[in-house]
C-alpha cells in the first residue's frame, strides 16, 4: 500500500508544479483573476496551496521547512521550487510504514495521528488546483498545452512519468 501512497504524493507534486509552471505564462492581471466560490486570485491560491503543503509537512514530520514558509511575495518560480523540495520529503514520509501512526500535536493544539495531515495534504492540493482551474475557466483564460480538467489527473501523471504505456 505504501507504493500507492508514494504515487499519490508524486502525483500531487507533479500536478501542482505542472499547474504553477503553466501559470508562469499568465500576465499579472490574469494572475490576479478570481471567481466566486474559489479561494481567491490565482496567485494567492497557489501561494496558499504551497504554504499549507509546507505546513502540513512540518506538522506530519515534526521537522520545520527550510526557510520561511511561502508568502504573498513568492514568485511562481519560487513556488514551483518549494513544491519540488517538499515533494521529495513527502515521498519519504509516504514510504515510511510507521509515519501515519505516529502521534503528533498540531500548531493549534490538537493531538492526532500523522495520518490526518498526510491525508489533508493530498486533499487540500487537489481542492486548490481545482480552484485555480475554475478561475481560469470562469475568466476564459487558456493555458496552451494544458487541457483544463484533464491534463493534471492521475492518468496523465502515469503517462507523463512512464507508469502507463499504450499497447499497440
Amino acid at each position: 500500500m505504501n507504493e500507492a501512497l508514494v504515487e499519490l504524493f508524486r502525483h500531487k507534486t507533479w500536478a501542482t508544479v505542472s499547474l504553477i509552471e503553466a501559470c508562469r505564462q499568465l500576465t499579472a492581471g490574469q494572475l490576479a483573476a478570481s471567481a466566486p466560490g474559489t479561494y481567491g486570485s490565482i496567485h494567492a491560491t497557489l501561494v496558499h496551496l504551497v504554504a499549507a503543503d509546507e505546513s502540513y509537512l512540518a506538522t506530519a514530520t515534526g521537522e520545520p521547512v527550510a526557510g520561511p514558509v511561502a508568502d504573498a511575495a513568492a514568485t511562481l518560480g519560487d513556488l514551483a521550487d518549494r513544491m519540488r523540495r517538499a515533494g521529495q520529503r513527502w515521498e519519504r514520509v509516504a514510504a515510511d510504514p510507521d509515519a501515519a501512526s505516529r502521534q503528533i500535536t498540531t500548531r493549534d493544539g490538537w493531538r492526532t495521528s500523522a495520518a490526518v495531515p498526510i491525508a489533508q495534504a493530498i486533499q487540500h492540493a487537489d481542492e486548490h488546483r481545482g480552484h485555480v482551474l475554475t478561475v481560469l475557466g470562469a475568466n476564459g483564460i487558456e493555458l496552451p498545452g494544458l487541457d483544463i480538467g484533464e491534463d493534471l489527473d492521475v492518468w496523465h501523471h502515469g503517462i507523463a512519468t512512464g507508469l502507463m504505456r499504450q499497447l499497440r
